[in-house]
Parts: C-alpha cells; sequence; structure tokens
C-alpha cells in the first residue's frame, strides 16, 4: 500500500490565504465538537496552532521577508483593491502576533516553541485558551475576506466560527478532555446551534 498525500494545488496567493482561514476554522470546530479522542484531539490542537500561527504572520509580523506574503503587500499580488480597514487589521494582527510570538526578551512561550521543532520549551505545561484565540482572530478573518474576492476557494468554504465559550487545551499534559478543559469558575453553557 502506498501513501502518497498532497495538499490542494494553490492557484494563487489568495488561494493560499483562503486554505489557511479555512483550515484554521475547521480545526476550531473539530476541537470544540469534544468527541475527540485523545490523540485526535491533539492533533487538531496542533492544526489549530499551525494554521494560527501562520495568519497571525501574515495578518501582524511587523516587515515580511522577501517571499512571505503579508497583509500589506498580497493586493498587489493579487491585483486586487486592499480593505479599506487595512491599517486596523494589520494593527490588530501586530497585537496577536506579539501576544502568541512574543520574543525570549518578551517571556517567550511562542507558539512555534512548542510546535516547529523540538525544543526544550516543550517540556513546559502550556494550555492554549482556543475559544479566545480564535474569538480573538475571526473578526480579523471576516474583515479580510471581504476584500478576497469573488472566485471560489479550492475548498468548500468553512463559514465563520461562531463566538465560542471557553474552552483550552494542553501541548504537554495529557488528559481525556484535552480539547474541552473547562474553568472551574466558568460557567458551562450550552453550545452554539452551529456545533450541533
Amino acid at each position: 500500500m502506498t501513501l502518497i498525500f498532497s495538499r490542494p494545488k494553490k492557484l494563487n496567493h489568495i488561494d493560499t490565504v483562503r486554505y489557511e482561514i479555512d483550515m484554521l476554522r475547521y480545526a476550531a470546530n473539530r476541537l470544540a465538537e469534544q468527541k475527540l479522542t485523545e490523540r485526535e484531539a491533539w492533533v487538531y490542537l496542533e492544526a489549530f496552532l499551525l494554521h494560527y500561527r501562520n495568519l497571525i504572520e501574515f495578518l501582524g509580523k511587523e516587515t515580511a521577508s522577501q517571499t512571505d506574503l503579508h497583509v500589506t503587500t498580497i493586493w498587489q499580488l493579487a491585483n486586487l483593491a486592499p480593505p479599506t480597514k487595512l491599517h486596523e487589521i494589520h494593527t490588530d494582527g501586530k497585537v496577536l502576533w506579539t501576544r502568541y510570538e512574543p520574543k525570549d526578551s518578551q517571556g517567550g512561550g511562542r507558539i512555534s516553541q512548542y510546535l516547529q521543532h523540538c525544543t526544550t520549551k516543550r517540556i513546559d505545561a502550556k494550555d492554549w485558551e482556543v475559544a479566545t484565540m480564535m474569538n480573538e482572530i475571526e473578526p480579523l478573518l471576516c474583515e479580510l475576506e471581504k476584500s478576497l474576492g469573488a472566485t471560489p476557494g479550492i475548498l468548500d468554504p468553512v463559514p465563520p466560527v461562531p463566538t465560542l465559550s471557553y474552552f483550552s487545551a494542553c501541548t504537554t499534559v495529557g488528559t481525556h478532555a484535552a480539547a474541552a478543559t473547562l474553568a472551574s469558575d466558568a460557567p458551562l453553557k450550552k453550545r452554539p446551534k452551529d456545533f450541533e
């Protein structure tokens, strides 16, 4: 048996951004289902963190490398008008970039230290407040999508994630509820109908 897989071919740079958005939303929706085995939860958490990091770099990195797609430059590459709120999107993206990819001098704890490669940081317990992270980025993604053009994506689009109630997942501690550890003082809320 041969196992060969590839991600969908991207036809243009907008497809790359749409793919990141769709995969982030898909992973967040799966984590919110709370019906996953422990290992499935970890797989979806890693996918969520990977696409989240890619998107906050796209939205908020101060200066992009020559081959990076960036919220301030993709519009020229795609021959599209930039969003009217481009400055606000980039400013809010910088906040998320600083929060989730802090330099060591700012305390570290970057997503990339737990995901990108094997580091000494990976034995440090780290909870990822998935609902909070998604609630922070989703308004930026919705605003961004208004300017991405009407062309269909390479996959069926994943609709915006509704506001999620609190849940977190940990990349270093195994629990049977890795995707849905509720804070003891947080009220248990009924999930939005979008998830049922």
